[in-house]
């Protein structure tokens, strides 16, 4: 007898095994929980008018920078604003990891994520729109440690929405940070921030006091503005003793201006500092 075409279905179907068991989707590490919070580097002037963008392709995805301080990467600020919504070439969020002393091979550590909604969230939380400046705050998740004299390198490996870039972050020519670069040029250097805490497990071993524990903690309430590359020719480089912060941070002074400081005072402070004078 022939079979019909629903048999012949049937039977070329394989064998599928029902289990029942659903397999849990991998859980996301946790942020740091630390005890401290204070900022290392620190590269804060900009070329106006200028941006970059990440790639997930190698040799186009990182930004570098040399820890000063021993503990646990806890989160890293960039100054940018919004890629626009409707792009060809931009995608709608990035993310990536940290690896260490080689951005394709080193030890890799912790996971990041950025998208275009959260930028847009956080500029509108200071009073900007999506395509105007602002500070950008990226929280690190899993353990990054951070060694001082050491090279990490922020990896961007994934770009939604299949396009090849993302963001619009503001950078530096001219070299102002030498410990470290932006992938784009050698003397190319983001505007960053990185923040390193520690654990209550880490005070204990290095048996710090009350004192110690509230010393340079970082509030990011006002964070200070870039200072535009344009107003004098190229700025010397940071302190080149063992740090790449300025002297201010070097000195153990507040790094941030208070609310009725403003940001005019802490610019003009920054700019001495860092500028030679030209007679």
């Amino acid at each position: 007898m022939e079979k019909t075409p629903e048999e012949n279905a049937t039977i070329a179907q394989p064998n599928v095994v029902e289990t029942g068991i659903t397999l849990p989707a991998e859980a996301e590490p946790d942020y740091p929980k630390v005890k401290i919070e204070e900022l290392d580097h620190s590269q804060e002037f900009f070329k106006e008018q200028h941006t970059t963008s990440f790639s997930y392709l190698p040799r186009k995805n990182w930004t570098s920078f040399t820890a000063t301080k021993d503990g646990l990467l806890t989160k890293m600020l960039l100054y940018g604003k919004a890629n626009l919504l409707e792009s060809p070439h931009y995608g709608l969020s990035m993310s990536g990891f940290v690896r260490e002393k080689n951005p394709d091979k080193g030890p890799k550590f912790g996971k990041w994520s950025l998208s275009r909604d959260e930028i847009v969230e956080q500029l509108a939380s200071q009073g900007l729109g999506p395509r105007e400046d602002g500070w950008l705050t990226i929280r690190i998740r899993g353990t990054v440690p951070q060694r001082a004299g050491t090279k990490y390198f922020v990896v961007c490996d994934r770009i939604t929405e299949n396009k090849a870039w993302f963001g619009e972050f503001a950078f530096a020519e001219e070299d102002p940070y030498e410990f470290g670069r932006h992938w784009l040029n050698p003397k190319h250097d983001l505007v960053l921030r990185t923040y390193v805490g520690k654990t209550e497990e880490q005070l204990k071993l290095i048996q710090v006091t009350d004192q110690y524990e509230t010393k340079d903690f970082v509030q990011d309430e006002f964070l200070p503005e870039p200072i535009s590359q344009n107003a004098r020719e190229a700025p010397i480089p940071y302190n080149q003793g063992n740090t790449s912060t300025p002297d201010n941070v070097l000195s153990g002074e507040n790094p941030l201006p208070s609310a009725n400081e403003g940001n005019q005072t802490k610019k003009k402070s920054m700019f001495d500092r860092l500028f030679k004078n030209k007679n």
